[in-house]
């Protein structure tokens, strides 16, 4: 004895496909998009006018007092880099000059990181602010934050590189020099811009915040963010950790 397939209507589900999509009647009105946010800040433009701005910019506050002969207390740490350039690096009076320049910028030990990535062909030189190293909060308010108050760090390490470049390996002065602080987190690197290789006065007001560029717009006081990433960056650049 075989089961006899009931007989469905199709009439109920007509029906409620005419009640979703509105059949033989009025349409449900479109929900309006969204309106657009500004647009991100233009790397280019963001660095080409933190060199307009640097003239103008206020001098870093003034550097702490240090006796006479003070040197910072540093410690190398190398990537990919190998014993003949390592050598290179930690040349004493190089090294000597270098801690000379950093010891009225920096308090406890400071940390100097060498990278050499083969496969890019790129290095770095890059100070890590480690808590305590930097003596005083970096200033502004807000959405302002004074990323030029940390210049007589990145001059200093780009007399460094330029000093090892003319005296072993042209090639050194390419390598980029950095400032680096992991709060938490937050893993945060600001870099140089400028006429190659820079000089270290004019800070890139473009920062990596956990490997992603955030740009701000430049001006006399400082570097303008969004509230979210100003926050992020002076968490960064807290002496304190």
């Amino acid at each position: 004895m075989s089961e006899r397939s009931p007989r469905w209507s199709a009439a109920p589900f007509w029906a409620l496909f005419c009640v979703l999509a509105a059949c033989g009647g009025d349409r449900l009105p479109a929900v309006p998009d969204a309106p657009p946010g500004p647009p991100p800040p233009d790397p280019a433009a963001a660095q080409a006018a933190a060199q307009a701005v640097a003239s103008a910019q206020a001098p870093p506050p003034p550097a702490r007092a240090t006796a006479p002969g003070a040197i910072a207390d540093l410690v190398f740490v190398w990537h990919g880099v190998g014993p003949l350039y390592q050598g290179f690096f930690t040349t004493q009076d190089a090294v000597t000059t270098l801690a000379t320049d950093l010891a009225p910028w920096v308090s406890g030990r400071a940390n100097v990181a060498v990278y050499w990535d083969e496969e890019d062909d790129i290095g770095r030189i890059r100070l890590n602010l480690l808590p305590g190293t930097l003596p005083r909060p970096v200033g502004g308010a807000g959405e302002l934050v004074a990323l030029h108050e940390l210049a007589p760090l990145t001059t200093a390490l780009a007399r460094y590189r330029s000093t090892l470049a003319s005296r072993f390996d042209l090639r050194i002065e390419s390598f980029r020099v950095e400032l680096e602080s992991v709060r938490g987190t937050k893993a945060c690197v600001i870099g140089l811009t400028g006429t190659p290789p820079p000089d270290g006065r004019v800070l890139n007001p473009c920062v990596q915040i956990n490997g992603i560029d955030r740009c701000g717009s430049p001006e006399a006081a400082g570097v303008r963010y969004s509230p979210e990433v100003a926050e992020e960056l002076r968490r960064c650049l807290s002496p304190s950790g």
